[in-house]
């Protein structure tokens, strides 16, 4: 029968030791759940106790596991009394109290006592234990094919590893790991051997956790699934990695097939996790390059929101189809593998897509692939993903990236069409080219159709004017234009690669700083403005102001110091700015004609850039008051 009951650390760990499952997530928590469970910590009284939450296990027994090499180390230890358990639910909460156990015990000489007992008493009764130079096995940790295992041993508990090698590479999970060791380590940098004694005993003997022991007969993965539903919400990932390791199981195969599926699993997933968190700062999230893998490999399906997760764990990856006796509809073996070697694979390029920094291409390719991040990929990122998992040659990328970007920025940010629009068309043809139903060349003819094609184009320039001059009378003018930023930036590197130079401003610098300024300033009170600007109505100064040719992208955030004065004392400042700042300081003035004249300029760019024509320059501007 089950054991459910209160305890505290000290007596979980009597003569037990713990894994975590390779079903299982890896550690999840960041700055916000180590702050409160620091906090927690800090609050306990003396002699007093926290209920901590759930800690639900299964037992591992020893004939189970006997010829299993996972548990080879550690089969000494169940000789000499141990009882094995997998942890269910609550590993964040005791994988967080380990690691600071750990960082506590680091700051302890061997031989020290820590509340009365010697450091390597606590180090055995919680960490690891060591017979003579036999065996060593770990108390806690994770299953031994984990990149976490490796990582926990060596970089957070600090011990040597044979093995360690093998997992260079960090993954997310791993990282967690990293970030609380040093959570801790800062936490307890000036404490003293007393205070440090104190916390160790909260630790110990003030947590509480309901110690749950799960019957053998409960299904433990459906369990995994349920409870993992609190705290910190699992992925529709992780969920899926413990919903396929569950389904080998139930597969109408022998135990090596089964057990070879389990083992390819865990290194899909190992994959997967290594390469989203591959650039430590821009982590890729989970469940948006399941849903885009979704969309390409089963098909889009928006009736319900979450439509993706829904069909994956609720209509497709269920036992009911591994075990129907129905070849319609029925998933086996050769199911599951396909479906997981297409997610390993697509991985690799999800990553390659969104870090085009570390694909082995020509440096038009990366730039490509750079607009898009800047610009936002819309509804292409299925399709550019298909097309790239089919092998797509360099000529046809280019062309397909090109296409795709001209689209995004001339059907949303100039003819201001609905976000949604042609989604479903571009959703249905990632998957016709994964199965061969739509080579690539048609995808690149039909996204050119679906701009210029009379009959089913989507770009109209009529729109932008009109939502410019919406922008002059209710906005900021050009200011307030959603693609500001990005075109300013094209054209930034149009001069750049004009003028053969390298990079003077990056586009985190214009993302995230206030970065475009008004030449012609908002508070133009000098008179060196007002003799320049004075002939023209206040309505007209607006949209002078507001224009396009007066708006420049800075390579610094704007100097408030400096952005109202005269253009003489301005033009010092761009001679070392962007290359679009330099280009404004080689003029002599800044006076209305020049505003307009820049801003013509910047017109026949955009013309060039996107193969478009645009007849009345002035109007879009917003300057048909100006003469001639």
């Amino acid at each position: 029968m089950a054991n459910n009951q209160l305890s505290t650390l000290n007596e979980i760990f009597n003569n037990k030791l713990f894994r975590i499952p390779d079903y299982q997530r890896g550690y999840a928590w960041g700055e916000n759940q180590l702050e409160d469970f620091w906090d927690d910590i800090l609050n306990i009284k003396d002699g007093g106790k926290h209920y901590t939450g759930l800690l639900t296990v299964e037992q591992v027994h020893k004939e189970d596991i006997i010829n299993n090499e996972q548990w080879q180390e550690d089969l000494w230890l169940l000789e000499q009394g141990y009882k094995a358990y997998y942890i269910i639910d609550g590993q964040q909460r005791l994988t967080t109290s380990i690691i600071l156990l750990n960082v506590i015990l680091d700051k302890f000489e061997d031989g020290e006592d820590i509340n009365y007992t010697d450091k390597e008493k606590w180090q055995e009764t919680f960490l690891y234990r060591r017979y003579k130079d036999k065996f060593e096995s770990y108390i806690f940790g994770y299953e031994r094919d984990n990149p976490s295992n490796e990582y926990f041993k060596t970089y957070i508990l600090g011990q040597k590893s044979l093995q360690a090698d093998k997992f260079p590479t960090e993954t997310l999970y791993t990282s967690n790991l990293k970030y609380a060791k040093e959570f801790f380590e800062e936490k307890l940098k000036r404490s003293s051997k007393e205070e440090l004694e104190i916390i160790f005993n909260k630790v110990t003997n003030g947590l509480k956790f309901n110690f749950y022991e799960i019957d053998d007969e409960l299904d433990v993965y459906i369990t995994f699934e349920t409870m993992n539903n609190r705290g910190k919400p699992l992925s529709k990932l992780e969920l899926l990695k413990n919903r396929l390791i569950y389904l080998s199981t139930l597969l109408e195969e022998d135990d090596n097939v089964k057990s070879k599926l389990r083992k390819d699993i865990n290194e899909v997933w190992k994959t997967v996790y290594e390469y989203l968190g591959k650039n430590v700062d821009n982590v890729l999230d989970d469940d948006f390059f399941l849903y885009n893998h979704w969309i390409m490999y089963f098909g889009y399906n928006r009736k319900q929101s979450n439509a993706y997760s829904n069909f994956l764990l609720n209509e497709y990856f269920i036992s009911k189809r591994v075990l129907s006796k129905n070849k319609d509809g029925k998933i086996g073996y050769n199911e599951i593998n396909n479906y997981i070697d297409s997610l390993s694979k697509s991985v690799k390029i999800w990553h390659y897509m969104h870090n085009p920094q570390d694909l082995n291409k020509d440096d038009e390719i990366i730039e490509w692939f750079n607009k898009l991040n800047r610009l936002g990929w819309g509804a292409f990122e299925p399709l550019i993903l298909a097309c790239i998992v089919k092998g797509i040659d360099d000529e046809n990328l280019k062309e397909l990236l090109n296409n795709s970007e001209r689209f995004i920025f001339l059907v949303f940010r100039i003819s201001r069409r609905l976000a949604y629009t042609q989604n479903s068309n571009f959703f249905r043809m990632a998957n016709q080219v994964y199965f061969d139903y739509k080579t690539v060349d048609d995808v690149i003819k039909d996204i050119d159709n679906l701009i210029y094609s009379e009959n089913e184009g989507w770009y109209d320039l009529s729109r932008f004017v009109d939502y410019i001059e919406d922008q002059f009378k209710r906005e900021s003018g050009y200011y307030s234009w959603n693609g500001l930023k990005y075109f300013l930036y094209e054209y930034e590197m149009y001069l750049q690669d004009k003028n053969k130079e390298s990079i003077k401003v990056s586009w985190e610098t214009v993302k995230k700083q206030n970065s475009v300024e008004h030449i012609y300033p908002q508070e133009a009170s000098l008179k060196c403005w007002i003799n320049a600007f004075d002939k023209f109505s206040e309505r007209e100064r607006y949209r002078l102001l507001h224009s396009l040719g007066n708006l420049l992208l800075l390579s610094q955030a704007k100097n408030s110091k400096l952005q109202n004065k005269c253009f003489d004392s301005k033009k010092q400042k761009y001679k070392f700015g962007s290359h679009s700042e330099i280009e404004v300081s080689q003029r002599n003035t800044w006076t209305p004609n020049e505003i307009l004249e820049r801003g013509i300029e910047l017109l026949v760019f955009m013309e060039i850039r996107w193969d478009i024509k645009i007849e009345n320059k002035k109007e879009i501007l917003g300057l048909s008051f100006m003469e001639e």
